[in-house]
């Protein structure tokens, strides 16, 4: 076999402390074809591990439209990370919408290896995959955390006459109500469904749009007659063009104005339900850059301008990574698959 010379950059060595200015430089190694394809693989792995991570922006990638709850959500940490520089490149938002979300999961689970593309998750993590048959499940992107679970009021245009929940299901018995929502057969969808099946109504006529900011426009205008809306993307419609009737969840809100919006299971319907707020990551990426992410968003977690605006929407700001986080995903699998055979969406 031929015998040749490694040749290495004298910048890289120096750069590695394999060679010093001003000692003698020792004679070239002669090595076999085979030893010099693996010192050249140490000498990349010894640069890679010297890269500092992030070294250019990140995208930020949104599966809904624009103006709904995670396109203002990740905006906002986008801006608390814009201003306190929590990691030293910028978050770039951008939406990716279509299929439920699935265009989103899609784009970011081809980025495998990708230590630059994160993705913010709705229910529609778990629910599209399972109602569409998708080959693919949380399970296939890297975890990072879940930061919030947000709320689902029952809002009505104000020109309805209903005043209250009882008046609202009073009808719903007897009659289709045309509402709005977010995607497909998603949060939405779901809850209405659930709603339906739960009071024993009449299937409502459902009207999906691409994002919260375009369904809170629609009830404004008086297009369709409800939505479960989240507070964040009701308020600028509140009290103007909206009236709650309800809200899904354990705890009243402690938003001003909502105090006195009732529970659902206070009045005798037993569901609540929670729009979750996460965070995944592009699957295959390194340890060092999982690190990265996880302890940026601990930092945005931790951010006064993070947890006011949180507390001004009735969030429950919640933090779960690692084990504690797919745990988390894995109980949410077992539900929705429970409710998606109770509503008959899958067998």
């Amino acid at each position: 076999m031929k015998k040749k010379v490694l040749l290495i950059p004298l910048a890289l060595l120096l750069a590695l402390g394999v060679v010093a200015i001003g000692c003698p430089a020792a004679a070239p190694e002669v090595v076999t074809e085979e030893v010099e394809v693996i010192k050249e693989v140490e000498v990349i792995k010894e640069v890679e591990k010297a890269r500092p991570w992030p070294e250019r922006p990140i995208e930020f990638v949104i599966l809904a439209g624009t103006g709904g709850g995670a396109d203002r959500y990740a905006r906002m940490m986008t801006g608390i990370n814009l201003k306190q520089k929590y990691v030293p490149v910028p978050l770039l938002p951008v939406n990716r919408t279509g299929g439920s979300g699935a265009v989103a999961m899609d784009y970011v689970l081809k980025q495998a290896g990708n230590e630059y593309v994160i993705l913010i998750t709705l229910n529609s993590f778990i629910t599209t995959p399972l109602f569409q048959d998708l080959p693919f499940s949380y399970k296939d992107f890297t975890d990072v955390a879940i930061l919030a679970l947000d709320n689902f009021v029952l809002w009505v245009n104000v020109n309805e006459d209903w005043q209250t929940y009882e008046e609202f299901l009073a009808t719903a018995r007897v009659e289709s109500i045309e509402v709005c929502g977010t995607g497909t057969k998603i949060e939405d969808e779901t809850l209405f469904s659930m709603l339906a099946v739960v009071e024993g109504l009449k299937p409502f006529k459902y009207v999906p749009y691409p994002g919260g900011g375009d369904v809170a426009k629609a009830l404004a205008g008086h297009h369709h007659r409800a939505d479960v809306n989240q507070v964040s993307e009701a308020l600028p419609y509140f009290p103007d063009y909206f009236r709650p009737l309800v809200v899904f969840q354990d705890f009243p809100l402690e938003v001003p104005g909502l105090e006195d919006v009732p529970l659902a299971k206070d009045l005798g319907t037993n569901i609540s339900y929670y729009q979750i707020r996460g965070i995944m990551a592009a699957p295959g990426i390194s340890a060092e850059a999982k690190a990265g992410i996880v302890g940026l968003f601990s930092k945005i977690n931790e951010d006064a301008d993070w947890q006011e605006y949180l507390e001004d929407v009735g969030i429950q700001r919640v933090f779960y990574t690692g084990s504690e986080c797919m745990d988390f995903w894995e109980e949410q699998q077992v539900l929705h698959e429970e409710v998606f055979k109770q509503i008959g969406w899958i067998d």
